[in-house]
Parts: structure tokens; sequence; C-alpha cells
């Protein structure tokens, strides 16, 4: 069964799109994309997968108000009358995926996080910044957001040390197109944002969700750093450490991506 629509929340409408039947598994997308990252994960035989664009990516239209993407997700869940789900989050979508276990811990019965940082913890050498950082911070305050999403696409698709000339181009496309939808509205959003108080990194110990934290090879060392230790925490396993892929592997491994999580899913 394939669906699709809008669900309201507050004074807007979040977009959904789900496939197949069975147990529910919610997918959040990064802040650099929107729910066609997950597009080759939708199809886990024998689950109901559900994606949603969060306000201002994708077909959400952004409406100025205070909004949390763990209650916006929450939204979709009891919209398509589904009690708990597996939740997977990538990166910003991780973060939600968290407070969501931490928030209403009945409605998720298991956790994948993805290229995932808690919000409040820090790297033991404080976090390291790319050397075009600078020249992104700039392009963003001067609004140019096609240059925007050209540097994000180094960091984010293709990671530190490999360039966008080993990406499929169709994924870059796709990446820039996502990742241009949000950047007019991303100062604004972020001074809406209900923050989790105290911080993600501090209530840890009150998550129970089996869980599993997967992070690229190519992904920045903090995010490395930071999966080996949410793996500590969280998980009776070791972080999953995905070959070949950086920030997204949804996209740039799909097929080692969906094995892992079918063998998470068939472990639960």
């Amino acid at each position: 069964m394939t669906a699709h629509g809008f669900v309201p929340s507050s004074k807007t409408s979040i977009y959904y799109h789900c496939e197949g039947e069975g147990p529910a598994v919610l997918f959040i997308h990064a802040g650099v994309a929107d729910a066609r990252m997950w597009e080759s994960q939708m199809d886990l035989a024998g689950f109901r997968t559900i994606a949603f664009d969060q306000r201002g990516f994708g077909h959400t239209e952004w409406v100025a108000e205070p909004y949390s993407n763990r209650n916006d997700a929450l939204a979709v869940l009891d919209h398509l009358e589904i009690d708990h789900a597996v939740v997977v989050g990538c990166s910003n979508g991780a973060e939600a995926t968290m407070q969501m276990a931490l928030v209403a811990p009945s409605r998720v019965s298991a956790m994948v996080l993805i290229g995932a940082a808690p919000r409040g913890w820090e790297p033991e050498g404080g976090w390291q910044e790319e050397p075009y950082w600078d020249d992104l911070v700039a392009a963003f305050k001067a609004g140019d957001y096609e240059k925007v999403t050209d540097y994000e696409a180094r960091l984010w698709l293709a990671g530190p040390g490999r360039s966008l000339d080993q990406i499929d181009p169709s994924l870059v496309a796709l990446f820039k197109e996502m990742d241009l939808i949000p950047q007019s509205t991303e100062s604004e959003r972020n001074d809406h944002v209900e923050t989790l108080e105290p911080p993600t990194n501090d209530q840890l110990d009150r998550i129970a969700a089996p869980t599993l934290v997967i992070v690229g090879e190519h992904d920045t060392p903090d995010l490395q750093e930071a999966a080996h230790y949410l793996a500590g925490r969280l998980s009776d396993r070791p972080a999953v450490v995905l070959e070949d892929t950086a920030h997204l592997p949804s996209m740039d491994q799909p097929r080692a991506l969906k094995t892992v999580l079918e063998g998470f899913l068939a472990s639960l």
C-alpha cells in the first residue's frame, strides 16, 4: 500500500509518504535533505514505512511559530493511527528520534541513529571545522544559497577525504535540490525551534529503546567519535561503520544501509 498526504500540525501541514503494511518504521531526514533521501529504504518487506518532510523542507511549508521536529513526528504517527514505531533518524533527524524516545518512550519501539550527535555533547578535542567553513557561512549570510549547497554537498554527501567527482552526479543534483529548499528559512526556523531541556546528552540514561548506531566511514571525525560514544551509552552492540559513504548513506550506499536495517529489524 502506498499513500501520501498532509498532516495538520498547529498552523502548518506536514507532508508524509508511506508504503507497505506491517509494523511501522518511521524515517526522519537530515537537515540538508528531505523525505526523498529515504527512497531506497521505503520498500522494507513486511513493514509499513513512513517518511515526512520537516517544516520548511520538501513539500512542507514553513509557517513562523514555535515547533519541534519530535512533536511533528508524533503528529504523523497520530494521524496514521500508529501506536509505536521503529524510528530511523539521520543527523538532526537522529536528534529528533532521541527526543521522541525521551518525551514519548512508549511510541518508540527501537531507534536507528545515523550520523548522530546528541545535543549537549562535545568531541574530546572540540568541534572541528572544514577549511572552507568560513566561506560557507559567508555565502549563507550573503544569501548565495546555490553556493551554500555546493559547499554542503562537499561536506555531507562526499565527506572529508572525498570529492564530489567520486559521487554519482544524479545524487549530487538531488542533494542540491533538496538542500536548496530550506536555506531561505533556516535562520527563522532556528529562532522558533523548541529545544529539550536538559539537553539530550544529559538524559541519555533515560532511553531504554533498543538502539543501533550507524556512521559513514567518510563522515566527519567528530561524528565518527559521536557514533562510538552513542553506541557505548545506548546500545549493547558497537556502532556500524558503513564503507564508501559519508553523512547520508541512505543515498550513497542504499543497499548496504538497507541490509543493516533489515538485520536490525529482524533482531527485535
